[in-house]
């Protein structure tokens, strides 16, 4: 209890020191009419674990940016919080044949700096992701986008596309304003999109702030102002919850949850999701160019003692595959692997390591990614492979490992379909930044993720989503660990937030009782 106190009392410290710090962007959270203060809040405060690396949604694919940018920017379609896809920019559309989808736009969509969304904005926005090649892997079967008039957009794809919409509908498709400065210095400092907030200020690694659009398509948003706040610490959020400085806080401890459910002034939400944890190992390097290796780690490693440690056993095992339960194409008995440190011991010797070996376990700043490393570090140690820590700030790290600089490392993924899923991970397209930091690919497996995503045949496709699953289990150049569970804090008086199993969060919907 005194630990509780005085953790309290710290962090009650830090936050208060934090907010006074933070200038205009701190300021006040209530509206006045002129007549003297109504005391109406307006301005939700965001607890994050983790800090947005871009305000460019076509940089990079990322959690920590993408909970920012997605309140930005629209897309033609989009998944709502029970995973449906709904009309977004696109108002309809039709699919003319197995290779081409007709998109009727919004008309009087504005972007931020008031101009007009065009087709020629869908196109350039759509072209702009196809040529990045840290998001484009999930786009380049678009082989034509064009321009029928205004508000008519039509795209073919180079072969059947089953997962087109689902494709369109990810942060990465977001849609920009072709006149707006998309430089990547310039972009970042003033983004221009269609969403529901816009950008006021971000200094990277602090506090981002966003107000609201008062010209949305979909209706100005009730609350005016948000302000993302990156505290990585589980317990320092929850206590922001607490002391009434944090309005919303995503990703809360277990333990936190369950010392808050008592809390009259505090509302908890908890989801299922579609975000799995993995431990990688880069197979351009020795010794995980070794494929026994790589079985030996997945030998080592016990999933349920994982979950019980990092997520007090509030998660699913992940099954040693990157599919969670909820996505089409899951299967639960991919592989034989289980908990078994003589196994690995013996595969190790066969691999020429008898004695084990020493390496590196890469992991970012966030607390879930420090305790994983913690219970990894361990597991591995039992087996004599002795991982050395190394800590990086998340974007630091998200660049280093694309650029496969990293020996293991431990991540996430989170993906609305299997192609997505399984091309991030393991396609030639998307080696380094788009997802694969492994690097391990083989034709086998590229032709098999192909075929799977063109054909027309939903039995076929799923068949071949079970064996690349039970391939990729064998060669193991990943250990899938655990399927998240979604949660987030928020006051009493904050209501219509829902947790989107994407993990990005919509806040337009929220609202201040």
């Amino acid at each position: 209890m005194k630990k509780r106190v005085f953790a309290l009392f710290t962090a009650m410290f830090l936050l208060c020191g934090m907010l006074a710090g933070c200038g205009p962007t701190g300021s006040s959270s209530t509206t006045s009419d002129g007549a003297g203060d109504t005391g109406t809040k307006d301005t939700l405060i965001v607890a994050i674990p983790e800090s947005p690396t871009y305000m460019d949604p076509m940089v990079q694919a990322s959690i920590g940016t993408y909970r920012v940018t997605t309140q930005m920017f629209d897309r033609l379609v989009m998944m709502d919080t029970d995973m449906n896809l709904v009309p977004a920019l696109a108002e309809s559309w039709e699919v003319i044949d197995d290779t081409t989808t007709v998109f009727h736009l919004r008309q009087g969509v504005k972007f931020h700096n008031g101009e007009e969304m065009t087709s020629e904005d869908v196109k350039y926005s759509l072209e702009r992701c196809i040529a990045n090649p840290g998001v484009n892997y999930n786009y380049l079967i678009i082989d034509s986008i064009t321009c029928d008039d205004d508000y008519t957009v039509t795209i073919k794809t180079s072969e059947p596309f089953n997962a087109l919409l689902y494709r369109l509908s990810l942060d990465a498709a977001s849609i920009i304003c072709k006149s707006a400065d998309t430089s990547a210095e310039e972009f970042n400092k003033h983004p221009v999109g269609t969403g529901p907030f816009k950008f006021v200020s971000w200094e990277l690694g602090g506090d981002v702030v966003l107000e609201a659009f008062e010209d949305y398509w979909g209706g100005a948003p009730a609350v005016k102002r948000i302000i993302f706040r990156t505290i990585p610490e589980a317990l320092n959020r929850t206590i922001g919850l607490e002391t009434g400085e944090v309005d919303l806080a995503y990703d809360l401890g277990i333990t936190d949850l369950e010392s808050l459910a008592g809390n009259e002034s505090v509302t908890t939400l908890t989801s299922p999701s579609t975000t799995v944890w993995f431990v990688g190992m880069n197979v351009q390097k020795a010794p995980f160019d070794n494929e026994k290796v790589r079985q030996a780690v997945a030998y080592a490693l016990d999933p349920q003692g994982y979950i019980d440690l990092v997520f007090s056993g509030e998660a699913t095992p992940a099954n040693y595959t990157m599919l969670p339960p909820s996505v089409d194409g899951y299967v639960s008995d991919c592989s034989d692997y289980s908990y078994n440190v003589e196994k690995a011991k013996e595969l190790l010797a066969e691999a020429g390591y008898p004695d084990g070996f020493s390496t590196t376990l890469w992991c970012s700043d966030s607390q879930v990614m420090r305790d994983s490393a913690v219970v990894i570090q361990e597991q591995l140690r039992q087996v004599g492979i002795n991982a050395e820590v190394k800590t990086l700030e998340n974007g630091q790290f998200t660049s280093e490992t694309g650029n496969g600089a990293h020996d293991m490392f431990i991540m996430s993924k989170t993906s609305i379909d299997p192609d997505s899923m399984l091309r991030s991970m393991y396609h030639t397209e998307a080696l380094g930044p788009s997802g694969n930091r492994c690097f391990w690919t083989t034709p086998e497996v590229d032709a098999m993720i192909d075929e799977a995503s063109t054909t027309t045949d939903t039995e076929r496709a799923m068949e071949l989503y079970a064996e690349i699953q039970s391939k990729v289990a064998e060669a193991a150049p990943l250990v899938p660990l655990a399927v998240e569970h979604l949660n987030a804090g928020m006051q009493s008086n904050v209501k219509g937030f829902g947790l989107y199993p994407g993990k990005s969060h919509y806040i337009n919907g929220t609202y201040f009782e």
